[in-house]
């Protein structure tokens, strides 16, 4: 039985609604696009669907797909967020997929990248499952075919800089599936890229002081705070933080009668029970940091983490997404 799943796709980011040339042959780039300056195309290709953002977040797969509670999920993946460019580009006629992707793996080696994963076909996993549950599912997702014809292969990469890791992911794939939703030529190898430049987000929130805290958990019982950084998908507290947790320390000291629930808040991207464990780890860093770090007794903190839950702004734009990552203290 041939499976095929629904997804819907991030709206931030909409690639796979971008218009695409039509006819037998393509001859140029679709207006507006262009490469990465990272990384350059498989020679004698054309770009057929682009978009670039200046801050997103990306999923970068570690390991295949495999089913598990009604659908299909990554057996491992992380996430990477900063300067991000997604391209689709068709190769010249007569180029089989692996040919491509070779030729892609070999640049990323001598540039220095890692490869952190890589597959082919079906150790990709079952049926289109992958493509499917990395790009969404749309009338231009990546269709590889059906288990006789499926040529589809896979890597993600990252370099480490000073500067901030770049992470990039390659599926190169022969479209042996014609059909409307496709608007794809049958036959032909397609090459999806995405780059991300990761960097830290702008630090635009003002370090709360301790009194500031008093007279927020004074008035409404509960204070947020935007000055405690993590990287993406990490728990470990990075240095920067230190201001914010001085503060929490110097309130904590001087109402020595305060207890606290310590909240971990995300944003809506990815999925909702990981968020939801994501923000509680969170949440019990800071309760160790300031036990170790302060002498504050862990009586006196609860972690907890509401991930996505309650949030204080949208989450359709960067803006208001990084307003809902956030620690909370709750006074009980």
């Amino acid at each position: 039985m041939f499976l095929r799943l629904r997804f819907s796709f991030p709206v931030v980011f909409a690639l796979l609604l971008s218009v695409l040339c039509t006819g037998a042959a393509f001859g140029a780039d679709i207006k507006g696009s262009g490469d990465s300056p990272l990384f350059k195309r498989y020679e004698g290709s054309f770009i057929v669907q682009y978009a670039a953002g200046e801050y997103d977040s990306t999923v970068i797969p570690l390991g295949p797909t495999v089913y598990e509670g009604g659908r299909y999920r990554f057996t491992a993946s992380e996430k990477a967020e900063g300067k991000t460019v997604r391209i689709l580009y068709i190769a010249p006629a007569g180029r089989s997929a692996l040919e491509v992707f070779r030729n892609y793996e070999g640049e990323l080696k001598e540039k220095g990248y890692e490869i952190l994963f890589f597959g082919s076909q079906d150790e990709l996993g079952p049926y289109d499952s992958f493509a499917e549950t990395l790009y969404g599912r749309d009338r231009h997702y990546p269709i590889p075919g059906d288990e006789d014809t499926k040529n589809q292969h896979f890597l993600s990469a990252r370099l480490t800089r000073p500067a901030g890791d770049v992470y990039v992911t390659v599926c190169a794939f022969e479209n042996h599936f014609w059909g409307s939703e496709t608007k794809m030529e049958k036959n032909r190898t397609y090459c999806r890229v995405d780059i991300v430049e990761t960097k830290p987000m702008e630090a635009k929130m003002v370090v709360v002081t301790a009194d500031e805290m008093a007279r927020g958990l004074e008035v409404s019982g509960k204070i947020a705070l935007y000055g405690i950084f993590f990287d993406t998908d990490k728990t470990d507290i990075k240095p920067e933080s230190k201001p914010a947790l001085e503060e929490i320390a110097k309130l904590l000291k001087a109402f020595p009668d305060l207890r606290v629930l310590v909240v971990g808040h995300t944003d809506s991207t990815g999925e909702r029970e990981y968020n939801t464990g994501l923000s509680r780890r969170r949440a019990e860093s800071v309760v160790r940091y300031l036990g170790k770090q302060y002498g504050i007794a862990s009586a006196r903190l609860i972690p907890a983490g509401v991930g996505m839950l309650a949030p204080v702004a949208s989450n359709r734009t960067e803006e208001g997404r990084a307003k809902n990552r956030r620690v909370e203290l709750v006074e009980f």
